[in-house]
Formats: C-alpha cells, sequence, structure tokens
C-alpha cells in the first residue's frame, strides 16, 4: 500500500469521526457515513465519498455539510497537524451505491415474485 493510498484510509478514518459529530449536530437524525476517500496525487483534494440513511432529502443534507467545509477541514487539520504538513481541501460528493444495490435487490426479488 503506497502513501495516497494510506492517507486515503487514514482521511476516511479522521473524516468519518469528523463528518459524523457535524452529522449529528446539522442533521439530527440523518447518519452519514464516508464509504470512500480519494486522494489526488499531489494530495491537494480529497474526495469524500458519502452515504446517507434516514435523510429525505439527500442532495440537501449533502449541501449542509458542504456549506460546513471550512469548519470540518479545520477539525480535519487538528487531526493530521503531527502526519502532514498541507491539509487537502475536501469536496462532498454523494454515493448511491447502496441506494443502487438496494434497488437492483428489489427488482430482482420483483422478478422471483413474478415468475
Amino acid at each position: 500500500m503506497g502513501r495516497k493510498d494510506k492517507l486515503g484510509k487514514q482521511l476516511q478514518k479522521d473524516l468519518g469521526e469528523i463528518v459524523d459529530s457535524a452529522a449529528k449536530q446539522l442533521l439530527p437524525g440523518v447518519m452519514v457515513t464516508v464509504l470512500e476517500v480519494e486522494v489526488t496525487p499531489d494530495f491537494g483534494l480529497a474526495k469524500v465519498f458519502l452515504s446517507f440513511l434516514n435523510s429525505k432529502d439527500k442532495d440537501k443534507d449533502i449541501e449542509v455539510l458542504r456549506d460546513s467545509k471550512a469548519t470540518i477541514r479545520h477539525y480535519l487539520a487538528q487531526k493530521l497537524k503531527n502526519h502532514m504538513r498541507k491539509i487537502p481541501d475536501v469536496q462532498f460528493y454523494l454515493d448511491d451505491r447502496i441506494d443502487r444495490a438496494a434497488r437492483i435487490e428489489e427488482l430482482l426479488n420483483k422478478i422471483k415474485k413474478d415468475d
């Protein structure tokens, strides 16, 4: 595992804790999970893929977190200050893999019933 992969795993762990804490304050009742973090080769950007549970409007919820990006990055900098000189910019993306998988499962079950 290279430095980029290790950093991605560390960012996923740290951002998971930070985003979970932020979500509890900003999005009561919504559970947010950091599924994956992709880091650019220059370590300047971290693409954070999020999953939302119990969300009525995922697009609105992700915007709330995007609006709090500076605060989230500040807490990330505190966690990483001994490991990195430059803290990557953070961009949040909606990861709908879980939703798509559930939809596929639903369709497969429907096909089974129809047979």
